[in-house]
């Protein structure tokens, strides 16, 4: 394979004792073809970081500018490559010798233009391994923006050819802190990002590190939240099957981090996408009370719903009587008991919406919306269900065994079809789904 020439590139500002370690690193690649670029972003150590640097000698090449930030280094450090590609190693960590080897034949191995990245080994000031991060579990390369969105990238362990930095820019100096991620954005907008196995980068945990408090956190906020409403729809749709599925997925990250106003951003684009989801609702419900107090409850949702009532009522006539009298029971009602086969012919009848929601009227809106978030984060999942609404017998309500159960359209009509053309029980027959997960919503 070609030995293309690869740009080790190592922004430093007062290196203390580890440029060194980082520079040794860079130099002992089994790369044949490596160059290993230091740029001084200002240095203030009384000359410490240049002496460092030119005891390497012709090994490397060393230049030095006015100090501007991590960012404004980096950029220096591109514009002054004389490498194809880029590997960013920070003046604190360490690369494993084989590193550009390894993450270079699998850079050759990809039919088109991509961005590398791998996981890491974290390690103590005095150079101890603490722990292996894999930050490669769950990913797919066809779906990059996930690389960003759930944080898996260390800037040391990527590498790219600088033809994407000349396409689509370098590093944002105006973001000092999460300049880096900005950048993975833009590429991931374009380019799949492959997760190449193994910790070949070792990023030392030590007191001296550039601040992640308070300025940090109101910077990733914001660029979380312009991150999600940038998403294009085809994007999202082709990493997660929908855009309500990919916003989920994105809120269940945030809510791992200290990110609370991006969550809260994210929290906002998941309802303002809620209200275009239809969900046909049987609600069962003993009283016209009863069930005005949970249809509010469940309209809260923001999903977009419409109601079949069935009458639970001792004398089964309340509902259909207080129908007549209240538009806030809205909806057509039906008497109870129905057989299950016959409810979902009813609703499928009733309701020209993708998903049903068979609920008792004392469900929660909490409830209710995680049963429908597990369906929807997962388009291969026919149905799930609220567990505590889940009866074994069916006469233990007037839902029956359906009480609980949040199924698509296509497997609530499938099921029902089988089960005419068998002569099958109808629930016997929703269960043969083996895409219907009851038990994990």
């Amino acid at each position: 394979m070609s030995t293309e020439t690869v740009t080790i590139l190592i922004p430093v500002y007062n290196g203390g004792p580890f440029l060194t370690q980082a520079i040794e690193s860079a130099l002992a690649q089994t790369w044949p073809a490596i160059e290993v670029l230091v740029v001084d972003d200002g240095s203030e150590d009384d000359g410490h970081t240049e002496r460092v640097c030119r005891s390497f000698g012709d090994r490397i090449r060393y230049l030095r500018r006015e100090n501007g930030g991590v960012g404004a280094a980096l950029n220096t450090g591109i514009a002054a490559m004389t490498g194809r590609y880029l590997s960013w190693l920070s003046h604190d960590d360490i690369y494993d010798p084989r590193k550009v080897e390894v993450q270079m034949k699998a850079l050759a191995a990809q039919p088109a233009a991509c961005v590398i990245f791998g996981g890491y080994a974290t390690m103590s000031e005095d150079g101890t391994v603490l722990a292996e991060i894999e930050t490669g579990s769950g990913y797919r390369s066809d779906q990059p923006l996930w690389a960003i969105l759930e944080g898996r990238i260390n800037g040391c362990t990527i590498l790219l050819d600088r033809a994407l930095l000349e396409r689509h820019g370098s590093f944002d100096i105006g973001l000092p802190t999460t300049q880096d991620y900005e950048l993975w954005w833009r590429l991931a907008l374009h380019y799949p990002f492959i997760y190449v196995p193994g910790a070949l980068v070792r990023h030392r945990v030590h007191e001296g590190q550039g601040s992640r408090g308070r300025r940090h956190i109101e910077e990733a906020n914001l660029l979380w939240m312009e991150m999600l409403e940038q998403v294009p729809e085809e994007q999202a749709r082709a990493h997660s099957g929908s855009e309500m599925a990919f916003l989920l997925r994105a809120r269940d990250f945030l809510q791992i981090t200290g990110y609370d106003s991006a969550k809260q951003g994210a929290d906002a684009l998941i309802r303002r996408r809620a209200a275009t989801i239809s969900v046909g609702v049987v609600l069962g419900s003993r009283s016209p009370h009863e069930a005005a107090l949970a249809k509010v409850e469940l309209t809260s949702s923001g999903l977009d719903l419409a109601f079949l009532l069935v009458d639970a009522s001792p004398d089964q006539h309340s509902l259909l009587i207080a129908d007549s009298l209240s538009d806030k029971l809205s909806g057509d009602v039906i008497g109870a008991p129905v057989d299950p086969k016959d409810l979902a012919a009813r609703a499928l009848a009733e309701f020209d919406t993708p998903i049903f929601a068979f609920l008792p009227h004392d469900v929660s809106v909490s409830a209710f919306w995680s049963a429908i978030a597990h369906l929807l984060r997962d388009p291969a999942l026919d149905g799930t269900a609220i567990p505590q609404m889940v009866r074994s017998e069916s006469g233990a309500h007037p839902l029956g065994p359906l009480s609980g159960l949040i199924v698509r359209r296509n497997a609530l009509s499938a099921a029902l079809t089988r089960a005419v053309e068998t002569r099958s029980d109808f629930i016997s027959s929703l269960g043969m789904s083996n895409r219907l997960n009851v038990a994990a919503a």
